[in-house]
């Protein structure tokens, strides 16, 4: 079975997650898989219009990155399921430190997530993030401001969000990239969010939460780089990040040398 446009249809086409990882399970323990008829002509049709897929990328100035191509199986490594990309830019290098942290976030997490992000670029580490408003934009702008950084969209092309970041967007895409596993017009839903913090878990070697809620996104991201066996830091000052570094599963860290030291 074709990898590359299985990976396509995962990541195009709607159908259930549990079927998705249950088929790419059995590929990877080297069972014979027999697709439904339904899904099997959702393959073919895929494989015919591939084509038409990669012009629509490049017309949106992007690219349509599929696994097998350079860069493309480091990336794959660690997700339940292999998935096409959606790229302007450049694939993200490793190592990456994942910077994420709360929406609403306050004045001195913002102020330290833009410290994180140059300070960890002028490290040598490259900074991803996603791309949210608050402690996720600090970072990229941090990072721009030493050199390049790369944002994981919860959408398609089409449909950047927030709306806001569009100039943001487009500075990281000419110097590091954007990158989404959904297609061009898929727009920001909640359920996508999930999907997008578990590639910034995976494409990380460690993920740093700079202030967060007890209850948010950013610590589902943290314990999903827990589940990876990745690093964790935190930075103390926050209900989230506090209950982090209480549990102890977490690095307490106050600069980027404290990170970079993690990594030796």
């Amino acid at each position: 079975m074709d990898t590359a446009l299985l990976a396509l249809a995962f990541a195009a086409l709607p159908w259930p997650e549990s079927r998705k990882a249950a088929l790419w399970a059995a590929l990877e323990e080297g069972r014979e898989v027999s697709l439904p008829p339904a899904m099997a002509r959702d393959l073919a049709r895929l494989g015919a219009d591939l084509p038409r897929w990669r012009a629509q990328a490049a017309e949106r100035g992007g690219r349509l990155w599929l696994p097998g191509e350079a860069g493309m199986d480091a990336l794959m490594a660690g997700l339940p399921y292999p998935v096409a990309l959606w790229v302007r830019g450049s694939l993200p290098p490793q190592p990456a430190v994942a910077i994420v942290g709360a929406r609403k976030a306050s004045p001195r997490g913002l102020d330290l997530a833009r410290t994180f992000g140059r300070e960890l670029t002028q490290a040598g580490l490259a900074v991803i993030s996603g791309l949210a408003r608050g402690i996720d934009g600090a970072a990229h702008e941090g990072a721009l401001e030493a050199g390049p950084t790369w944002g994981v969209l919860g959408s398609g092309l089409d449909h950047l969000y927030p709306a806001e970041h569009a100039p943001l967007m487009d500075r990281m895409a000419a110097r590091g990239g954007v990158l989404t596993c959904f297609p061009p017009w898929a727009p920001p839903k909640p359920k996508h969010f999930p999907r997008r913090n578990v590639l910034l878990a995976a494409w990380s070697e460690g993920v740093l939460v700079v202030e967060a809620e007890v209850r948010s996104g950013s610590l589902v991201t943290a314990k999903l780089a827990l589940d990876h066996g990745k690093e964790l830091f935190a930075v103390p000052g926050s209900e989230g990040t506090d209950a982090l570094l209480e549990e102890g599963c977490a690095h307490e860290v106050r600069t980027a040398a404290d990170v970079v030291k993690v990594f030796g």
